[in-house]
């Protein structure tokens, strides 16, 4: 494996790589899906991502305050997009519960 240009043992930024598509009908280990599921702004694809298999830290859009690596959450993408559903789930984020509850 080549090390990256930006030195040993760094990986180049996430948006700096190339995109990744998101099989909504797959699920990863520790995930489960809720479906569609409709909101006051549209629907969504809905994933419950489980303590174990939360492995990194995200900043939820519900309060801006970090979903530490480990705690479970949900992971949520448009569902309408009127640019398609890769599009969407290249633009999903991930949510503490509680917030995405009260959002």
């Amino acid at each position: 494996m080549a090390k990256s240009a930006k030195g040993p043992g760094r990986r180049a930024s996430k948006w700096q790589r190339g995109h990744r598509p998101l099989s909504t009908g797959v699920l990863g280990q520790g995930a489960f899906s809720t479906g569609t599921v409709r909101r006051r702004d549209g629907e969504y694809h809905v994933r419950h991502i489980s303590a174990s298999a939360a492995q990194k830290i995200y900043t939820c859009p519900g309060c801006h305050l970090p979903v530490p690596a480990g705690t479970a959450h949900v992971v949520a993408w448009r569902a309408d997009s009127i640019f398609g559903d890769e599009h969407a789930a290249a633009e999903r984020r991930h949510w503490h519960t509680h917030c995405w509850r009260i959002g």
